[in-house]
């Protein structure tokens, strides 16, 4: 069962505690030797899961599935919307499914998204340095926390702290992540924070053809061409 709501944050709203989280930081393990940092980046098995997403002041608590399989996170944000995150080609492919079952697909690169995301995917980048942050328990399950820092090929970086499930073979079952806000917001804005829990963790192979984008994706840029009509 996923633990209470939790908050994406607006950009220039103070960051507040998760809720159903204590609000004071990870335990330090007493007598630990001194901090660790590793540049390994994350590998789990394929595995699915429930992500658990509340937006302050928004439509209440979202629910979205999520698959993982190597670098790449597949979002079904709703029965009929589906992000695909391509870390490994810097894209993200929204797909969108209409009553006929027909489908349209739209390509753009990662910063055209927007700050909508799946906290998973921002734990994957070029570079990855992971630094041990304590022990915490979490829905009833002891976690290792780590602060991560993650930088993408396109030198843009994104700094998380994530809960390691010692249950679930150290997959996160909650991630605190933060990103800079729009370009087009105020240069004093603070960074956005997304939090996110994640439950019905389940191992098992992710079919490759959820994973794979339509043949009919068009680029975002077309989308917003205006095709003048033969007179």
């Amino acid at each position: 069962m996923l633990a209470a709501s939790v908050n994406i944050l607006a950009a220039q709203q103070a960051a507040a505690p998760v809720s159903g989280s204590p609000a004071q930081e990870p335990a330090k393990v007493a007598g630990s030797p001194p901090v660790q940092k590793s540049s390994e980046p994350f590998s789990f098995p394929d595995f699915t899961a429930i992500q658990k997403i509340a937006t302050r002041g928004g439509p209440g608590t979202l629910l979205m599935k999520v698959y993982f399989s190597g670098s790449t996170v597949r979002v079904d944000v709703s029965p009929k919307i589906t992000d695909l995150f391509v870390t490994s080609a810097g894209k993200v492919y929204k797909i969108v499914t209409s009553p006929d079952k027909t489908s349209s697909c739209v390509v753009m690169k990662r910063d055209q998204h927007g700050f909508m995301t799946s906290p998973f995917e921002m734990l994957q980048g070029a570079k990855v340095e992971r630094t041990p942050a304590g022990t915490d328990v979490v829905d009833g399950h002891k976690t290792k926390v780590e602060d991560v820092v993650v930088t993408r090929a396109d030198g843009k970086v994104m700094k998380s702290k994530v809960w390691e499930a010692d249950d679930f073979q150290g997959a996160p079952i909650k991630v605190v992540s933060e990103i800079d806000p729009p370009a087009n917001v105020d240069s004093d804005a603070m960074p956005i924070k997304i939090a996110a829990l994640y439950g019905d963790i389940k191992f098992e192979k992710v079919d490759p053809a959820l994973l794979t984008p339509p043949d009919n994706c068009m680029p975002l840029e077309k989308t917003y061409e205006v095709i003048e009509q033969p007179k």
